[in-house]
């Protein structure tokens, strides 16, 4: 009896870190929102944001395209955390070339509550909105947009509603026909429930726009010029960002003002997971978007921590590993169904947590942070090996593993595998085509 209270005493321990770690807290809502992002604002110092040229250029001409159509048109602009959307509709927002009776920015968030995104609208137009009835808040904003060209932005909008939008879109639709909505959302399928067209997918920055942005917030400077000795640990840590403007911005902000290659190395060295929370807001911004996920998709995303960084991958060879794992069980057909992977795995390309490889568009990939992201929510039971696992960590909760392979593959290697006693699944990703020797110790369950 004392063994078991002590293992129910761990059990709890482990359940009040974890739920420290996701900010849980009780509440008396129905929903309790795990995190937060912060509101947005229209501001934006544009000196200090790079590489979005031709973003904003291509956006002006979404903005000021003649259409033949009477309706006022909807611009999304679609992408993952941290990629800089709400940069990109700031940069336009602010153009002074752009002209427009009326603006308004609205920050909406995981909350799309139609009575106060229609307030906070009707406010930044003029009007109090001290109206307490969503009636007569609708009809003063119809009244306010008649026959006016508008320019509004929803940032950061998550609902896929259909009826919420229809609700909220009413008064709009008194507008001119050249009126422009903008918004902002991580979701395809956000932007195709409000019949956004065109969809503006944004993409990560390069390199050297990555650098700027790392050493403008680092070092106060758009580039290394004046600290040589960091240029090259510098470089390592942009490449960890994946031209993620938010990564290179928060890793940035965190060796703000220490010049210390030390500093800089144990930055280099750690987990996203290990960073100090009170300056690393990546992992925070990527897991917004997983909480968002429903049960089902949680299950399947985490499963991919056993994905090798930056290895492309085949949509049906994943659904094929998520049905062999029994994810994808269907009560209502009681059946296995593919299609149902097929499904699964468009929701989360929608949600940008997969996005289509740019060197063969039958392949698919996922950016290293999004990796991280999975390899966080699954910490406990899945693995991926690149050398050999340290000792000093216990491996008995993993589940899933997956390795590449060496030239030679020893006994030494696989030894941490002995503590693994609920492992179901041991994946072999090949680096090279080749011939790889594995000692006849270790049973491999599955070969890629």
């Amino acid at each position: 009896m004392v063994a078991k209270i002590e293992e129910t005493s761990a059990r709890l321990d482990e359940i009040i870190k974890q739920k420290d770690e996701l900010h849980l807290a009780e509440s008396n809502r129905r929903v309790s929102h795990v995190t937060e992002r912060p509101p947005s604002t229209s501001l934006v110092n544009e000196a200090k944001v790079y590489g979005r040229e031709e973003d904003k250029e291509a956006m002006l001409k979404l903005l000021n395209a003649e259409t033949s159509d009477t309706q006022v048109s909807v611009i999304s602009i679609v992408g993952m955390g941290g990629l800089g959307k709400t940069t990109l509709a700031q940069l336009v927002y602010n153009d002074p070339m752009l002209e427009f009776d009326l603006k308004a920015w609205v920050s909406v968030g995981e909350d799309f509550d139609v009575f106060r995104v229609t307030k906070t609208v009707l406010h930044q137009l003029g009007d109090g909105g001290d109206d307490n009835d969503l009636n007569l808040l609708q009809v003063k904003l119809k009244q306010k947009l008649s026959w006016k060209k508008f320019l509004v932005v929803l940032d950061d909008v998550w609902t896929q509603n259909y009826e919420q939008w229809t609700l909220f879109w009413g008064p709009f639709e008194a507008g001119a026909a050249q009126s422009r909505v903008i918004v902002t959302t991580r979701s395809q399928d956000v932007s195709l429930m409000m019949g956004a067209t065109p969809a503006y997918s944004l993409k990560k920055l390069s390199h050297n726009e990555c650098m700027s942005v790392f050493a403008q917030h680092a070092l106060g400077a758009n580039n290394f010029d004046d600290h040589l000795e960091l240029k090259e640990i510098g470089e390592e840590i942009v490449k960890r960002c994946g031209g993620l403007p938010l990564a290179a911005k928060a890793l940035g902000g965190i060796l703000k003002g220490k010049p210390n290659p030390d500093l800089w190395k144990e930055v280099l060295s750690s987990e996203m997971w290990e960073l100090p929370d009170n300056r690393n807001n990546i992992l925070p911004a990527l897991k917004l978007s997983y909480f968002h996920l429903p049960p089902q998709l949680k299950r399947c995303f985490s499963y991919c921590a056993i994905l090798p960084k930056d290895r492309e991958f085949d949509r049906n060879e994943l659904v094929l590993l998520w049905m062999a794992e029994g994810f994808l069980y269907d009560k209502k057909k009681m059946k296995d169904s593919e299609g149902l992977g097929q499904n699964y795995f468009d929701d989360l390309l929608s949600r940008s947590f997969f996005q289509q490889s740019n060197d063969n568009k039958s392949k698919y990939i996922m950016h290293d942070l999004i990796v991280d992201l999975a390899c966080f929510v699954s910490r406990e039971v899945c693995l991926h090996m690149v050398g050999k696992l340290q000792n000093a960590k216990s491996y008995a909760k993993i589940r899933h593993s997956s390795f590449i392979p060496h030239f030679m593959n020893t006994f030494q290697r696989f030894q941490s595998f002995y503590e693994m006693k609920n492992l179901r699944t041991l994946l072999s990703w090949s680096r090279y085509v080749g011939r790889c020797y594995l000692t006849s110790k270790v049973t491999i369950s599955s070969w890629l």
